[in-house]
């Protein structure tokens, strides 16, 4: 290897540790004045594995050098916390957990017809009838007859006719009351119902978030490359600050404990993301297993679904990210035990 060439990795070594050194300081002190700049935490888990490359290569090559990507790598693993997780677990089923499961079924692709979507439909909804939670919340879930879940005799659904991504809560327990977050200027919003459970009401948000509305890589790389990117990344950042804003400012008046479900459309390691697990229990990082991704399509991998709840009313019992591929995302499951008074 010639010492030109060397140089040149050395100068490049520092440009993917500089990314997730920021990234790490942006998802704690986000920039005001650059929200387009929250979306890096998308890179993050390509810029770890860059890393990783970059101190192996290092290693090898000239070993004082490995420093660099591994001290962006150590400073990263202890802002963002592991995307990979294993818990050895021993806890067993009691009969006082509840189990919630939050699922973006993506309209169960109405877009291949309606024969298509109702088969699909009716195909998911006995997967999750064998998992049998006591709490189901959809999202992008078109409309669901109740007889079509006789097990889950209490619901609030988005109206039909509503200008919104239908969504849906499904319970086994009573719903005393419900509500819709309309998010401005958006077809996204959060629904909740309050459910009455031990003696006591939890209420449970249903989460939507503004999509990156992204159809696949080659879409991105044809229509959104370069400066269109960039503004549109700034609106869906600024979106996401609005709407967690007026989620958390709800959240807050709640006069009961808070359990946060669904497809919040940004990483674990945003500037939004790190608002509304304040006071909360990340289920994957509390009790997951494996890598947490949610939402594949094409080359484009994430978790991005998630089950946050109230870290004095719960403890985080199991996680599971469910092998169902019927949608572009994939349904994740949870047990919670209820620490009540």
């Amino acid at each position: 290897m010639s010492s030109d060439f060397r140089k040149s990795l050395f100068v490049l070594t520092f440009f993917p540790a500089f990314l997730l050194l920021g990234t790490c300081y942006i998802a704690n002190y986000p920039i005001r004045s650059l929200p387009f700049l929250d979306v890096l935490g998308i890179l993050v888990p390509v810029l770890i594995l860059v890393n990783l490359l970059f101190f192996f290569f290092w290693i090898l090559i000239k070993k004082r050098y490995a420093l660099i990507p591994l001290i962006s790598l150590f400073c990263g693993l202890l802002c963002f916390g592991s995307i990979y997780q294993f818990h050895f677990s021993d806890k067993v089923t009691q009969e006082k957990e509840l189990s919630i499961l939050t699922y973006n079924v993506h309209d169960f692709n109405s877009r291949k017809g309606r024969d298509f979507a109702n088969a699909l439909r009716d195909e998911i909804l006995v997967f999750i009838e064998k998992k049998d939670p006591d709490i189901i919340c959809f999202q992008e879930m078109g409309w669901i007859e109740s007889r079509q879940l006789g097990k889950y005799p209490y619901k609030y659904q988005t109206p039909y006719f509503a200008d919104r991504a239908p969504q849906g809560i499904f319970s086994k327990f009573p719903i005393v009351d419900t509500g819709s977050l309309e998010f401005p200027n958006s077809s996204n919003n959060a629904i909740y119902a309050d459910i009455v459970y031990e003696r006591d009401t939890i209420r449970v948000y249903n989460v939507h978030l503004e999509s990156f509305k992204i159809r696949s890589f080659r879409s991105l790389l044809k229509k959104d490359i370069g400066f269109h990117f960039l503004r549109k990344m700034q609106y869906i950042s600024l979106k996401h600050r609005e709407q967690v804003r007026i989620l958390q400012r709800h959240r807050e008046e709640s006069p009961y404990p808070v359990v946060y479900c669904g497809d919040f459309n940004q990483p674990p390691y945003s500037p939004s993301f790190k608002l509304l697990l304040k006071d909360m229990r990340d289920s994957f990082v509390e009790a997951g297993n494996g890598w947490g991704t949610t939402f594949k399509r094409s080359f484009i991998s994430a978790r991005i679904d998630f089950i946050l709840a109230d870290d004095k009313a719960f403890e985080i019992i199991d996680h599971q990210n469910l092998d169902l591929h019927k949608s572009d995302h994939l349904p994740i499951m949870a047990r919670l035990k209820y620490l009540s008074d």
